[in-house]
């Protein structure tokens, strides 16, 4: 009668290798969930991932290309250096009457875009109206665009940040979108020519606008 056979020792026994995971085809659900069992995927998964994905895609594309032509929609597109600025006579925001861009000819201009919604208006507001005295006894002329705001609240912020020069009313948004405006704050730095020698886009420090209003006394 056979006995058990003993292991032999130092002699190693080889363990049966792992089988590799089955490859995936065109065919297979990525998408698949954990089912109980018996019961089968709905078909069609990866084909809805694949939907999803397209649509988010395409709604990308559209919001480039509306922020594309908003750029571009304006009389002086996104690159207006060297171009002569837009003539405007609008009503003041705190004065009677109203002022024209052509009054102020001969004269450097910092035309800023603001509104009292907006929020980097605020950080900029003390920024301006410090430094706008300072640079007036020197000529240059500051002046605000008040534009798509409520009139009572554009001038509670005039008041709240201590602006004392002028502002003009943009009710439509009109002028901003002749400037190529595309959020605010904006602002222009304008010589005496009437020229549009600098524009800066957001909210800007006191170093900056120094050196562009310097740029505009030249």
């Amino acid at each position: 009668m056979a006995g058990t056979q003993e292991p032999v020792e130092g002699l190693a026994i080889a363990e049966p290798e792992p089988s590799p995971p089955p490859e995936l085809t065109a065919d297979d659900d990525l998408f698949r969930q954990d089912l109980p069992e018996g019961q089968e995927p709905a078909s069609g998964g990866r084909g809805r991932g694949i939907a999803i994905g397209v649509v988010v895609l395409g709604l990308a594309l559209a919001m480039v290309w509306v922020a594309m032509a908003a750029r571009g929609a304006g009389g002086l597109g996104q690159d207006p250096f060297g171009l002569e600025a837009p003539g405007f006579e609008l009503p003041l925001l705190r004065n009677e009457g109203s002022l024209a861009l052509s009054d102020l000819r001969g004269k450097p201009v910092v035309l800023n875009f603001w509104a009292s919604w907006c929020g980097p208006c605020k950080d900029e507001a003390p920024i301006l109206a410090a430094a706008a005295p300072r640079w007036e006894q020197q000529g240059v002329v500051f002046l605000g665009v008040d534009s798509q705001d409520k009139e009572a609240d554009a001038i509670a912020f005039e008041e709240r940040y201590g602006i004392l020069y002028d502002s003009v009313v943009d009710d439509d948004g009109s002028l901003a979108a002749e400037y190529g405006v595309f959020g605010f704050p904006e602002t222009f730095f304008i010589d005496a020519d009437g020229v549009i020698r600098a524009k800066h886009v957001g909210p800007i420090d006191a170093q900056t606008l120094d050196t562009y209003v310097a740029s505009i006394l030249d």
